[in-house]
């Protein structure tokens, strides 16, 4: 692969820095004489213990060129429907994605994590699977699929789908034959006769308090069967029955068509609700509802009997044995995510330990606004203490489910922030958009599309997804470029100066140049491992250091103070630096310092949402 310039400058300066800088010690020719004997000794020393050191031999200086693919490359999520629309119908699709590869390789993104654009009826956006491996027409044809994935190939782009194995749509041939008690089929689903009334010996009520993620009960009556069938998500999300083998068997198979056609791993969406207790008779100690308020489900509640449950990790081992297959006939290895919101550091390890990578997303759900460096360092760390030699960090910036960034942290944060995604140790995963800094756009309740929030009627907006879902902002013309006809969501007001063309064309420092040059840092190999060694870190200032055996050392520091415009200064000579200068290699946007130039670290002032990165002078 050919070097970058960022790359070719890395090393020259690791060169420069072993040469050393030219001096007048020692110019007489007793002092020459006296200082090559020396040499000379210490020369056949070393010799002596490298050549009889085999460790040493071999670990002189750090290659990532071994690690898997997915440790070293960055993951940008699409949602298919807001990132181009090919043919006008105001829906983005698969010939849309093909069409904006060159942004990707342009950002220096190497995979693509696409949301479902299986066949569905759409009642929860593509998460609502009809069949799993079928696609649907609103995104295209599987002509369309195998194009993509050929031009991606020519890109050195792989490929991750999102794969919704916890529940299917009630429009699938499967929940359908499961209600008329096919055979086959029956045990499909998670089925009750619900609640036994032991004064009147019959079933009057759903068999227990368990709760949907978009509220109210989890169960649901089926007049055809006569049965209540359980859905953690919306009633036309029916739960499959993972204690069916036959179950487990259909998704696998769904899982080989992928990859039989080329995709690089799966992101599994929900999976924590996979298993259900057996019991179904077993209420959770939720909070009691108020009359004529919907019950609502949160993270923070007690769920034992529907979330996380010990025969998850069996079901992932096996799913990692089957991708191990298709190593062995390539020697590629197959990327396996896990969402896993709201889990310990026990449940993590036991994710990890199954053959999986779960999401880690503290960068969203625990970043506040209101945090300081001392609670970005904490929040880091609680990312990657702990793991095991064998379990490679992750962290997540957005996604589709969760406000968007420049909306959570503030405008001014959008450089510093994408900068920290992509300097710390690990896979970073980022949402479209973010690399131009897009917000939420605020959506009428007439406007708006996602069920989460208009269940709750008039409290939507608490809860809608619509706003971090908004058409991607290509251009300044109609529609900001996404597409010819009506979005099927309205485009951010801002989009005429918030866009890709603009920003790249710019002589400015934009959001996105700063993304791309961060981007390509990061291909760097001090920072494609997983250590981190945390600088100055204090109210003001988050600064860590990133450096591999034998590299170059290089310094983040960014401000990410609470008062905006304040500006704080600090000294960064101590260890883990240890100098008092060094180069500057990437600046956020709004710093007065020139690429190149040298730093001085004993006093460093930066205003909040600055950020920089130094090449560490020894």
């Amino acid at each position: 692969m050919e070097k970058t310039e960022v790359a070719i400058a890395d090393e020259k300066f690791h060169e420069s820095e072993a040469i050393g800088k030219k001096s007048n010690f020692c110019t007489t020719n007793k002092c020459s004489f006296i200082l090559l004997v020396i040499i000379a000794a210490a020369v056949a020393a070393c010799c002596v213990i490298i050549f009889t050191d085999k460790e040493l031999r071999t670990k002189r200086q750090y290659d990532p060129s071994d690690l898997e693919w997915w440790k070293k490359t960055i993951v940008y999520q699409i949602y298919p429907r807001s990132f181009k629309d090919s043919n006008g119908d105001g829906i983005g699709d698969l010939k849309g994605i093909t069409g904006k590869l060159d942004h990707l390789t342009y950002l220096g993104v190497g995979a693509i994590w696409i949301s479902p654009f299986y066949k569905s009826p759409m009642r929860d956006y593509g998460y609502d699977v009809q069949n799993y491996v079928e696609i649907d027409p609103m995104f295209g044809t599987m002509d369309d699929f195998d194009e993509l994935m050929k031009e991606a190939k020519k890109k050195d782009i792989k490929v991750i789908l999102d794969f919704v194995p916890n529940h299917t749509s009630n429009d699938s041939e499967w929940f359908q034959k499961s209600r008329q008690m096919d055979t086959e089929y029956k045990d499909y689903y998670v089925w009750s006769n619900g609640k036994l009334n032991k004064q009147t010996g019959k079933y009057d009520g759903p068999p227990n308090n368990w709760r949907s993620v978009f509220g109210g009960s989890a169960w649901t009556y089926d007049d055809q069967r006569g049965q209540y069938y359980y859905h953690a998500f919306l009633e036309t999300q029916p739960d499959l029955n993972y204690r069916n083998p036959k179950v487990l068997k259909e998704l696998k198979n769904a899982m080989t068509f992928w990859l039989d056609k080329g995709v690089s791993g799966f992101r599994i969406d929900a999976f924590k609700f996979a298993f259900e207790a057996k019991n179904l008779s077993l209420n959770e100690d939720l909070p009691q509802v108020k009359p004529n308020e919907i019950a609502k489900w949160s993270d923070e509640q007690p769920h034992n009997y529907t979330n996380n449950l010990p025969e998850l990790y069996p079901i992932i081992k096996d799913w990692r044995k089957m991708f191990e297959t298709y190593r062995e006939k390539d020697a590629i290895s197959r990327f396996m995510s896990v969402e896993s919101t709201g889990i310990t550091q026990d449940i993590r390890d036991q994710y990890y330990q199954a053959g999986s990578v779960p999401f880690n997303f503290d960068l969203i759900t625990s970043l506040k606004s209101t945090c300081n460096g001392l609670c970005f360092k904490e929040i880091i760390e609680r990312g990657i203490n702990d793991l095991s030699e064998d379990a490679w960090p992750n962290f997540v910036m957005g996604n589709h489910d969760n406000h968007r960034v420049a909306s959570r942290m503030g405008l001014d944060m959008i450089d510093v922030m994408n900068m920290l995604l992509l300097t710390l140790p690990g896979t970073p995963t980022c949402y479209y958009g973010d690399e131009i800094g897009m917000v939420d756009v605020n959506y009428t309740f007439a406007e708006s599309k996602d069920p989460a929030g208009l269940n709750f009627g008039q409290d939507y907006w608490r809860y809608s997804r619509d706003p971090e879902r908004s058409p991607m902002q290509w251009n300044n013309t109609l529609n900001a470029g996404f597409s010819t006809g009506r979005p099927w969501l309205r485009v951010s007001p801002d989009y005429s100066s918030k866009n890709v063309k603009t920003q790249k064309e710019s002589n400015r420092n934009t959001h996105i140049q700063v993304f791309k040059k961060v981007a390509e840092i990061r291909k760097l190999p001090s920072f494609q491992h997983a250590d981190i060694q945390f600088s100055v870190t204090n109210e003001n200032f988050l600064s860590y250091v990133r450096q591999a055996e034998g590299r170059p050392k290089y310094l983040i520091i960014m401000n990410v103070g609470l008062i905006k415009n304040a500006v704080s200064k600090a000294d960064f000579t101590k260890e883990p630096v240890g100098s008092s200068k060094g180069q500057v290699v990437a600046i956020t946007g709004t710093i007065d310092v020139a690429l190149g130039s040298e730093l001085n670290l004993k006093e460093v002032s930066l205003k909040r949402g600055q950020g920089l990165i130094i090449r560490v002078y020894h």
